[in-house]
C-alpha cells in the first residue's frame, strides 16, 4: 500500500520529534503492509514554514536512516499546506511543494470557516496551470460537516479529496465516522491516507480503513481508492473524478 500522507519526518512539525519515534512509525507502516509513504510535514499554517528543499533534504536523509536499519519503506517528499496566498507566492517561485514533487498536485488544508467562492477562485487558479489542489480530512471540516454540497461544490471546481483512516475506523469518534460515511455514499473520495503523527494515538495503519471501505462498498472501488489513484498520484498522471 501507499500512504499519500504522514506526518513522519522528526522535528518538522507536530509529529515525532526524534528520529527514533519516526522509524518506530516506519516500522509499524511496514507492518501493515505499507511499502510507500508521502511525508507531509505541515506549512502555512501559522506555527510550521516547512520549505521545499529542505523536505526533499530530510527525506534523503531519513531513506537513508531507513535504509541503515532496514525497514522496507521508500519516504517521497510532500506538504500538507494550510489555505494562504503564501501558496501563490511558492508557485510564483517555483518552490511549491507538491506530492511526490511532481508538480501536479498539493494537499490543501481548509479552515473551518471556508469562503466557498474564493476557494473556488483559488482552485481554478491552478487547475489552468495544470495542478491539482487535494483537500485533506474534508470529513473532519466544520464546514462542509455542516454543508457537504461545499465538498461537491469544491470537487466539480476540480479539487480532489482525501479521507482520514481513522475518521472510517471510529477512532475520531461516531459524529466524525458518521460525516465519513456520508462523503463515502456521495462518492466525493479519492483516497485514504492515515495522515499519522504518532506511533500510539495516530499511527501509520491502512489496513483497519481498506477492511472497513470494502465492507461498506466493495473490492473494485476500494482497490481504485487505496491503490490505483495513489499509484496516479506519485506518478503525476492524470486523475479523473469517480
Amino acid at each position: 500500500m501507499i500512504d499519500i500522507h504522514v506526518h513522519i519526518l522528526p522535528g518538522l512539525d507536530d509529529g515525532p520529534s526524534d528520529i527514533f519515534k519516526a522509524l518506530e512509525m516506519a516500522r509499524i507502516a511496514s507492518n501493515d503492509g505499507i511499502k510507500t509513504i508521502i511525508a507531509c510535514p505541515h506549512s502555512h499554517n501559522g506555527i510550521y514554514n516547512n520549505r521545499r528543499d529542505d523536505i526533499i533534504s530530510a527525506c534523503s536523509k531519513f531513506n537513508n536512516e531507513l535504509k541503515n536499519n532496514k525497514i522496507d519503506i521508500i519516504i517521497l517528499p510532500g506538504a500538507e499546506l494550510s489555505l494562504s496566498l503564501k501558496i501563490l507566492d511558492d508557485l510564483k517561485k517555483n518552490c511549491l511543494m507538491t506530492l511526490n514533487d511532481t508538480g501536479k498536485y498539493f494537499f490543501l488544508e481548509l479552515p473551518q470557516q471556508i469562503v466557498l467562492n474564493s476557494v473556488i477562485n483559488f482552485i481554478g487558479q491552478f487547475k489552468r496551470l495544470g495542478i491539482t489542489p487535494i483537500i485533506t480530512h474534508p470529513e473532519r471540516n466544520t464546514a462542509i460537516q455542516n454543508n457537504i454540497q461545499i465538498l461537491q461544490d469544491l470537487v466539480l471546481a476540480g479539487a480532489l479529496s482525501q479521507i482520514t483512516a481513522g475518521s472510517l475506523t471510529g477512532r475520531f469518534g461516531n459524529n466524525v465516522l458518521k460525516y465519513t460515511k456520508k462523503i463515502i455514499k456521495a462518492k466525493l473520495i479519492h483516497f485514504i491516507a492515515s495522515d499519522a503523527h504518532s506511533i500510539d494515538t495516530r499511527p501509520p495503519i491502512l489496513s483497519k480503513a481498506r477492511d472497513k471501505l470494502i465492507s461498506l462498498t466493495n473490492k473494485k472501488y476500494t482497490d481504485k481508492i487505496m491503490f490505483e489513484l495513489p499509484h496516479a498520484l506519485i506518478n503525476g498522471e492524470k486523475i479523473d473524478g469517480l
